[in-house]
């Protein structure tokens, strides 16, 4: 219809306007038959342009709907009849625009009301700080609502969290997950007809896997191989620590001192030699 004229905005903030009624799209009960109607709204923010709409819709029964009619501009209105020239809003009129139009049209043509459905959600696990995207598949017609839930507790975008939405499909993104994020996931549309079709899947958050600890290793104490052949005197054998950066003399039997140079005295196996003569010889020992 058309706004023919609009009252003044009262102390209360609402005003009242008058459509003239030029077609009626839907009137399954009959009771639309005036010319004229007359209805009151909240005064809005700012004025709604063509085809661009805020779509406030009455949450109690009572209450206003909040937009800015403009006088002389053509809509499509939501209304239901509670009595003999009476009639309550549904919701924000829209601009009267072929997109509009042809939207009304869709959802009230014959056989084109489709039931909702939704799928898509899988149980997921996924490592802390890692990206968690769960994805929603909604069909119906009218399209439906959707809302996220996380057990039971609706989800709303805020830093940790962001929630898309694409032509059937909605998307609910944590980009760094959290322990606190596991949990049971709810997808749930909602048609026109108050139909709530849902899907769930659970998400498990698991604790990034722990690097093993190495066990300490003797390799500093290992010897290397001596780079210096002759180093140790004597028939000592030489080798390289790491540790210590130095050459390490292990000396023969009989031999002590950093490189075996010294004859060890007081080691008494190392101070005689026992020599045998010829057969039928003396047997005697000799000092080394």
């Amino acid at each position: 219809g058309k706004a023919r004229s609009r009252s003044a905005v009262d102390s209360a903030g609402q005003y009242s306007v008058t459509f003239v009624v030029g077609k009626i799209h839907k009137d399954l009960a009959g009771t639309l038959r005036e010319k004229l109607v007359r209805l009151k709204f909240r005064t809005g923010q700012e004025p709604s342009g063509p085809c661009r709409q805020s779509y406030n819709f009455t949450k109690r029964p009572g209450d206003k709907v909040r937009t800015n009619i403009k006088q002389g501009g053509k809509y499509i209105v939501f209304v239901m009849g509670v009595g003999p020239h009476n009639f309550t809003l549904l919701g924000e009129p829209v601009f009267r625009c072929p997109k509009n139009i042809k939207a009304v049209r869709d959802v009230l043509c014959n056989n084109c009301i489709k039931p909702v459905n939704v799928s898509g959600l899988k149980d997921t696990r996924v490592e802390v700080g890692r990206k968690l995207k769960l994805v929603c598949r909604c069909r119906g017609n009218p399209q439906p609502a959707v809302t996220w839930y996380k057990d039971g507790v609706p989800v709303k975008a805020s830093n940790l969290s962001r929630i898309e939405f694409r032509k059937k499909r909605s998307s609910l993104i944590i980009p760094k997950a959290r322990l606190e994020d596991s949990g049971r996931y709810e997808c749930r549309a909602t048609s026109v007809t108050r139909q709530v079709v849902s899907s769930w899947a659970n998400v498990t958050v698991t604790a990034p896997p722990t690097v093993p600890t190495k066990a300490p290793t003797l390799s500093p104490y290992v010897p290397k191989e001596c780079h210096i052949k002759t180093y140790c005197l004597n028939g000592g054998t030489c080798a390289f620590y790491d540790t210590v950066q130095e050459l390490v003399c292990t000396c023969a039997e009989g031999y002590k001192g950093s490189r075996c140079e010294n004859k060890d005295v007081y080691n008494q196996s190392s101070m005689y030699m026992s020599l045998f003569c010829k057969p039928g010889g003396v047997f005697s020992s000799y000092y080394c």
